[in-house]
C-alpha cells in the first residue's frame, strides 16, 4: 500500500475536519463525531421513555412502545436516511443533510435501546421496589433512585454495543452527500485515483481508533466501583 499521496497534511486535515480551514465547510471525523454525540443521548432518552412504557403494567403504554419498536426495527437504516432526507421537502419542511441523518439514526437506534432499557428494568427484582415503597418513596423516586441505577448498570454492555453501531451507522450519510468521514474518504480516493486501498485503510483505522476508545471507556465504567462513583456525582 502506497501511503505517500494519502498521508499528506491536506488529506489528514480533510479526514479530520473536512475543508473547515480552507472554506469554512466542516466535515470528516468532526461531522461523524458530532452526529454520534448528538444521536447517542437523544436515542438513549427515547429508548428510556419507550423502555419504561414497554415495561409498564398498563396495556396502552406497552402497545404504543411496541408499535414504535416494530416500526423502526424492521426498516433498514439506509432507507430511513433516504426518507428523512427526501420526505420533509414534500411536506413543506427543509431539513439539512446533517439533521436528516441525525433524525434517522436517532429514531432507528432508539427503537433498539427501548428493548435494552425494558429488559434492564425487568431484570430488577420486584422486592427492591416493594422495599423502597415500604420506606415511603414515591413511584418516581423508586424509578429514579432504585430501578434506573441498577438497570443502567446491567444495560452497560448492550448500550456500549449499540453506541458503537451508532458511530458506524453515520458512515451511511455519504449516500445523501453529507461530508462525513466516509464521504471524505471517497473524495480523497477520487482525487488521487491510484491508492484506494491506502485511502480506505486510513478511513478504517480512524473508525477503529474512535470505536476502540469509546468501548474501552465503557469497559472502565463497567467496574462497579467506578460506576458507583460516577453515579453518585450525577
Amino acid at each position: 500500500m502506497n501511503f505517500t499521496n494519502v498521508w499528506t497534511a491536506d488529506n489528514w486535515q480533510r479526514f479530520l475536519v473536512g475543508d473547515l480551514l480552507n472554506n469554512g465547510q466542516w466535515g470528516g471525523l468532526a461531522v461523524t463525531l458530532a452526529i454520534s454525540l448528538l444521536a447517542i443521548p437523544l436515542a438513549t432518552a427515547i429508548g428510556a421513555l419507550f423502555g419504561i412504557m414497554r415495561a409498564s403494567s398498563f396495556r396502552l403504554p406497552r402497545v404504543v412502545s411496541m408499535l414504535y419498536v416494530n416500526t423502526f426495527r424492521n426498516v433498514p437504516l439506509v432507507i430511513l436516511i433516504f426518507w428523512a432526507y427526501f420526505l420533509p421537502p414534500v411536506l413543506g419542511f427543509d431539513l439539512s443533510q446533517f439533521i436528516s441523518v441525525l433524525l434517522a439514526i436517532t429514531l432507528f437506534s432508539g427503537a433498539y435501546m427501548t428493548d435494552i432499557v425494558a429488559s434492564g428494568i425487568r431484570s430488577i427484582a420486584a422486592t427492591h421496589r416493594q422495599a423502597a415503597r415500604a420506606l415511603g418513596l414515591s413511584q418516581m423516586e423508586v424509578y429514579a433512585w432504585i430501578v434506573i441505577p441498577q438497570a443502567f448498570y446491567s444495560m452497560l454492555p448492550a448500550l456500549c454495543g449499540r453506541y458503537v453501531l451508532v458511530i458506524k451507522g453515520t458512515s451511511l450519510a455519504f449516500l445523501i452527500g453529507l461530508t462525513e468521514l466516509t464521504e471524505i474518504g471517497k473524495q480523497v480516493n477520487v482525487q488521487i485515483m491510484s491508492a484506494p486501498v491506502a485511502v480506505y485503510f486510513t478511513v478504517l483505522m480512524i473508525y477503529f481508533v474512535v470505536n476502540w476508545t469509546f468501548s474501552a471507556t465503557f469497559r472502565l465504567l463497567e467496574r462497579r466501583e467506578v460506576f458507583g462513583r460516577v453515579f453518585l456525582r450525577l
